[in-house]
């Protein structure tokens, strides 16, 4: 009898293990988009405007003769948020990073490294990321695009005598960035309690 219990015991805990790795293990629903949260600002809005026919531009945060350091945009959330996902619409990157600021005390700004992009072949890329804390500010910094080469030319040309020492970069543009977090069991719970109640009304309505 004693034997029969602990069996049954064992059973009903490893049901329970079972059930709750099922839940750890489930897939978790987006959020929706923080770049159209109201409240967010960017260093180009039209990356951040939710429409895929406006192109924004990356800008140069500083200009050294002879030389462009990376161009970038910078996204400000009016909260800190945990990124879960980056979505970047472009046809003219190549190569790409992108930091999260951890909201250091003693810097301005405290970027911390999420993702590298070495080449984007396709457009959208979908990226997963794993920000190990919330943040406000993402930035995302582009080192290639397909217009450098014709910028180098260019600056070649109006510049001879910098030909040789000239390493000009093209400002990268950008169709549009969303972020994303996780849903919460919360926000996932009134959806679906949400979408019963419609339900409801409609097979009401459908009864009269």
């Amino acid at each position: 009898m004693f034997y029969r219990f602990i069996a049954i015991s064992s059973l009903l805990c490893f049901s329970a293990m079972l059930i709750g790795c099922s839940a750890l293990f489930s897939e978790q629903e987006w959020s929706e988009n923080y770049a159209l949260l109201e409240g967010v600002q960017s260093t180009s809005p039209q990356a951040i405007d939710g429409k895929l026919n406006t192109i924004g531009e990356a800008t140069f945060p500083a200009q050294v003769a002879g030389m462009s350091p990376a161009s970038e945009v910078v996204i400000t959330l009016p909260e800190k948020k945990l990124i879960r996902r980056i979505v970047v619409h472009s046809d003219n990157l190549i190569e790409f990073d992108v930091h999260a600021d951890k909201g250091s005390l003693t810097t301005e700004r405290d970027w911390y490294l999420i993702k590298e992009v070495k080449s984007m072949k396709t457009s959208p890329i979908k990226l997963s990321v794993l920000t190990p804390f919330p943040t406000d500010r993402i930035r995302l910094r582009v080192l290639e695009t397909k217009d450098d080469a014709l910028e180098a030319r260019e600056f070649g040309a109006r510049m001879p005598g910098w030909r040789r020492m000239s390493n000009r970069r093209a400002a990268g543009k950008i169709r549009e960035i969303e972020l994303y977090g996780y849903k919460t069991a919360e926000q996932v719970e009134a959806e679906q309690a949400t979408d019963k109640r419609e339900k409801e009304l409609d097979d009401l309505l459908d009864l009269e």
